[in-house]
């Protein structure tokens, strides 16, 4: 959905990191009314989880969203591997576009520099869109 993509887009340019931008751009697109924590919960993963150069934020706002949707609260809830199938799925798909899943590998300029800004937003717009052509792709977005 390019609306998507706009939409993280702008959150990023407003200052948000890159998780942060995924999980409000598909919060508000598709009305998944998260509650203010769930930004809250995100915001100390970007960078690759603290900056630390790790996991990619976008591909973990990503699987937050998946999460939001097909996750459980309790175990009596689901299996895991009813859970894990679409958040593994779509890591494979992320690496398979991007060619890898580090936050340090899609971005080799310097952090903080107006280039290395650029590439961040994006990596984390065209995530946010690949996410929510992926849930639509598989149903997942209870209506």
């Amino acid at each position: 959905m390019e609306s998507v993509y706009k939409l993280a887009e702008q959150y990023h340019l407003e200052g948000n990191n890159c998780v942060e931008s995924v999980v409000k751009a598909c919060n508000d697109s598709m009305n998944l009314n998260l509650p203010d924590v769930a930004i809250r919960m995100a915001c100390g993963l970007g960078g690759g989880i603290g900056r630390s150069g790790c996991v990619c934020g976008a591909l973990s706002g990503s699987c937050l969203i998946i999460s939001a949707l097909v996750g459980r609260l309790d175990p009596s809830e689901k299996e895991l591997p009813e859970v894990y199938q679409y958040t593994h799925e779509f890591h494979d798909r992320f690496k398979a576009h991007f060619g890898t899943t580090c936050c340090r590998a899609l971005n080799r300029l310097s952090f903080g520099t107006p280039e290395y800004r650029k590439q961040c937003i994006n990596i984390t717009a065209t995530a946010a869109d690949m996410v929510s052509d992926f849930i639509e792709e598989k149903g997942l977005l209870k209506k």
